[in-house]
């Protein structure tokens, strides 16, 4: 992240390890960003990581459950934002697992909406072993950013995130039909 990010949300250091993922909504850039900024919507698209509580419009409570059973916890505050161009947030002080990010809102090329960058950068706890705890248990992966843009992607795109039922076994289906 650029240093004039670091200065906006009053973080010094750049060590901590940075995820970056991204990806193009058929949307405008403003709805996207009210849609992202109503009270249900975050812990509609990050559910499947955190446990998160909303405490005011700019402020929300995160609970993550790590390895070996380690839960935990920080709360966030919205520090800066543009609609329809980015939202900037950071951990409080005392958080378990320290944090800062930045969504932004930029026009997809070809016109066809909004391409979306979601940027956060974890201090995790506990120095470096720590970050290879992190990275070995994948406590903030990659993978999850991604996960939470395509929910939000559907999200916005369709009115819903996609849930996936359980299947039923074949045997449950054969004693069905008998």
């Amino acid at each position: 992240m650029q240093d004039s990010y670091l200065d906006a949300t009053g973080v010094k250091g750049s060590d901590e390890p940075v995820i970056r993922r991204w990806i193009t909504i058929g949307r405008p850039a403003a709805e996207l960003h009210r849609l992202w900024r109503q009270p249900d919507t975050l812990p509609l698209v990050m559910g499947h990581f955190a446990d998160i509580e909303v405490l005011s419009d700019t402020e929300s409570r995160w609970r993550v459950e790590g390895p070996l059973g380690k839960k935990f916890d920080w709360q966030v505050r919205i520090v800066d934002e543009a609609e329809g161009q980015f939202i900037l947030w950071r951990s409080l002080k005392g958080a378990d697992m320290p944090n800062e990010g930045r969504l932004s809102f930029a026009p997809a090329p070809g016109n066809k909406g909004t391409e979306l960058t979601l940027e956060v950068r974890f201090d995790p706890p506990g120095g470096a072993l720590g970050e290879k705890l992190t990275s070995m248990f994948d406590l903030v992966p990659k993978e999850t950013l991604g996960k939470a843009l395509r929910r939000f992607k559907s999200l916005a795109e369709t009115g819903e995130i996609p849930q996936l039922a359980p299947l039923p076994a074949a045997g449950d289906r054969k004693e069905k039909e008998a």
